[in-house]
């Protein structure tokens, strides 16, 4: 048989006439499709505030348009997340009335080079504060290059890396972002428990002077007395063997050095050390070598005298940690910040009455 004849039998059989009437209706549908996952990757690569990575990008954004639009404080706070749920402003606002004292701090993957550009960004508005605390917990000594990404985040308003996802899984991660912002979503495990959604967890930070509440653990105590009459018995833990001692890295001393070019647009005499406690149970080396050596050293680096890197604690009790080695919970922020406030009062860094 003839090979147009074949075809024009083909032609004739029911089966290809219903493939033929479902491709009519299907490829325009699938080009139309194409199309719009294709605009929607389009602006998902371009867009500024990619909002996919998190309860991480939320601190950062929020802690951003705060430094932006708040007026400069007396005293204020930049460095990692060790900070931001470990320091509980409205503790030192009660401590030292009529003082205007807010934090900054965001992640530890934004590291110092990227509170310095928070801090550029402060100065270029007129609104930096009168002093500054700078907070490292010693976990992030060793930095790794990729977290440099938020640094450029924090200097551009967006990343410089936007999306590992290619066409057309960006079209569809885009979509998936937008009904974020329409849509209620909770965050994810015990942040959803505590905060429910993305927008009540903003509105703490805001509400708390840049604070916030790492719940992962001790929600179940009712307050600050209850909390404390858990504690007799309670003992430092010894260090896991199995945890690596915190070394500062090439990487980490880098950040370092571009911070340091920051302060020199600062009053170094106004600028002032915390490295944040670490739970016993990851102190290894001991907290000489990674609080108070390191601690010396960073001041070195920074161009900060040595008597501005102030006392506090160097290790806290496991039971005082919501999560990893370094956030402190809900109750325990209080009990770290009353020290910090005895240690800012002791060197004159903030006064007890009403102006400093």
């Amino acid at each position: 048989m003839p090979l147009k004849q074949t075809v024009e039998s083909i032609g004739q059989w029911p089966l290809a006439g219903a493939v033929c009437i479902v491709a009519r209706r299907l490829i325009p549908l699938g080009v139309l499709t194409a199309l719009i996952l294709g605009v929607a990757h389009y602006i998902h690569q371009q867009s500024l505030h990619q909002w996919s990575r998190g309860i991480e990008t939320y601190i950062v954004l929020e802690q951003i348009r705060r430094s932006e639009r708040l007026p400069a404080a007396d005293l204020a706070f930049l460095g990692d997340s060790s900070c931001l749920m470990g320091i509980h402003v409205p503790t030192l606002l009660r401590a030292f009335p009529g003082s205007g004292i807010e934090s900054f701090c965001t992640i530890g993957f934004v590291g110092p080079d990227g509170y310095g550009a928070m801090l550029e960004k402060m100065i270029a508005r007129g609104r930096q504060p009168r002093k500054l605390v700078l907070v490292f917990n010693p976990i992030q000594y060793e930095r790794d290059p990729r977290w440099n990404e938020w640094v450029s985040f924090i200097r551009t308003n967006r990343f410089e890396v936007p999306s590992g996802l290619t066409f057309p899984a960006g079209g569809p991660e885009y979509i998936r972002l937008l009904m974020e912002r329409a849509v209620y979503n909770p965050l994810p495990g015990g942040y959803a428990v505590y905060y429910g959604g993305k927008d009540q967890f903003i509105s703490t930070i805001w509400c708390e002077h840049g604070s916030a509440i790492d719940p992962n653990r001790m929600l179940d105590i009712p307050s600050l007395d209850a909390y404390k009459a858990t504690l007799a018995g309670h003992v430092f833990f010894k260090p896991d063997p199995k945890i690596k001692p915190f070394v500062m890295n090439a990487e980490f001393e880098k950040a370092l050095a571009s911070l340091s070019e920051t302060l020199s647009k600062f009053d170094r005499s106004k600028v002032y050390l915390v490295i944040t406690p670490v739970n016993s149970l990851y102190a290894q080396g001991g907290p000489q070598s990674f609080h108070a050596e390191a601690g010396e050293r960073i001041a070195a680096m920074l161009g900060i005298d040595r008597s501005h890197f102030l006392d506090t604690p160097d290790m806290m009790l496991d039971i005082m940690y919501a999560h990893y080695p370094s956030h402190l919970h809900r109750w325990s922020r209080i009990i770290y910040t009353e020290q910090l406030a005895e240690a800012l009062a002791g060197r004159g860094i903030l006064g007890r009455e009403k102006g400093n």
